[in-house]
């Protein structure tokens, strides 16, 4: 039996596995990979069970509503995301958007930008993010993301450009922040987080709110709506990109499939 154990542990280490035995976070864990960002479209569109509706530039018309997830009654919604090649949103044309509806998938990969030069396109944050020497650090994120409300018509919008993950050094709390443009600042906290280091790497999972940021700080002081705070909106997943020998392993033993069915065809 003892052998049959050594060699299924010589089998594991020789296909580049790494037994996980509890959630921790290592000495000088860096961050790679991609973070896999969901929205809950109903939870966006009702983290405020009523609004006044505004002119475009924000004048109340007198009426008000009940929020709900379908058209004209959305609080938020976002609808409209860029990745890596983006730059910035001009201000204001690019804050104005018309009739739009939601993003048409809830998951939304973004990579995560290099250590000491940027990767991607100019403003976005550069990671520097390491569990010992920079625990506040930033993980630069490839993605920009806009936020409509029916409440706001015809459809004036937020930009939320060049997200980032990062962990405030105040409360010790993770949030997903923007760190370009004039929507910049903290946007979501993440709750029921769960750290871990895998592969030298950050593996990090939460669900996020709003709770206490500056976003959730600007909108309860600049509309008439009292906002969840609590309200689970969606969920981030950062995933650390495979072992070199792992996706090589991985190749060659798709490549062997691949010679099988030409030899067998």
């Amino acid at each position: 039996m003892n052998k049959i154990l050594a060699l299924a542990y010589i089998g594991m280490l020789a296909l580049g596995g790494t037994v996980q035995v509890s959630a921790a976070v290592l000495a000088n864990t860096t961050a790679n990979g991609t973070a896999y960002f969901t929205y809950d479209r109903a939870a966006w569109a009702t983290v405020t069970p009523n609004e006044a509706y505004t002119t475009i530039s924000g004048v109340p018309t007198g009426a008000s509503g009940p929020t709900a997830d379908v058209a004209g009654q959305r609080w938020m919604f976002p609808d409209r995301f860029e990745g890596t090649a983006w730059v910035a949103a001009a201000y204001p044309s690019s804050y104005l958007t018309g009739p739009t509806a939601p993003l048409a998938s809830t998951l939304i990969p973004m990579l995560v930008n290099s250590y000491g030069t940027n990767s991607f396109a100019a403003n976005h944050k550069i990671t520097d993010y390491n569990s010992t020497t920079n625990p506040f650090g930033y993980i630069g994120l490839g993605g920009s993301l806009r936020a409509t409300s029916d409440f706001n018509q015809p459809g004036a919008s937020v930009w939320w450009e060049h997200l980032a993950l990062r962990k405030d050094s105040a409360d010790n709390v993770w949030k997903i922040y923007a760190t370009s443009g004039a929507g910049n600042g903290s946007i979501f906290e993440l709750m029921n987080v769960t750290e871990e280091t895998v592969n030298g790497n950050l593996h990090l999972s939460g669900d996020y709110k709003f709770g206490n940021t500056d976003w959730y700080q600007f909108f309860q002081s600049s509309t008439a709506a009292t906002i969840n705070p609590n309200m689970v909106l969606g969920h981030i997943d950062l995933t650390p990109a495979p072992e070199p020998a792992k996706a090589l392993l991985s190749a060659f033993g798709g490549m062997l499939v691949v010679l099988r069915r030409r030899r067998d065809a």
